[in-house]
């Protein structure tokens, strides 16, 4: 029995329904789940979604002994963003780029902890 047009319509559509749901629960999920390997409780709630509480966890890593810059990369732009944020300790420099400032804070603090 070959399958209909509507089955294998209804595939495609389930099988984007779930793509769309890991690629947009994705990044900041699996950020704060490395966060909280890293520092346990002591990473502030939704780092990877508030640039508030990201900043926070900046402070955390600056009690560690990191020092910290955010560079806005578009400055100039009405339409376009994009951060870097910067640790730095002991002459080692974990860096990352995104259009989301708290994305950027977390994935650069992430990759300096698990490289600590």
């Amino acid at each position: 029995m070959s399958p209909t047009y509507r089955e294998v319509d209804f595939v495609c559509v389930h099988k984007t329904i779930i793509l769309e749901t890991i690629i947009s629960e994705s990044i900041p999920e699996r950020l704060e789940k490395q966060l909280k390997y890293h520092l346990g409780e002591a990473v502030p709630t939704h780092a990877a979604y508030d640039i508030h509480a990201a900043l926070k966890l900046s402070e955390i890593l600056e009690a560690k002994g990191y020092s910290f810059q955010l560079k806005d990369l578009c400055p100039k732009s009405m339409n376009e963003t994009q951060w870097r944020a910067i640790f730095l300790k002991d002459g080692e420099k974990f860096s990352a780029d995104d259009p989301q400032s708290s994305v950027a804070i977390c994935t650069a603090a992430v990759d300096a902890l698990t490289n600590q």
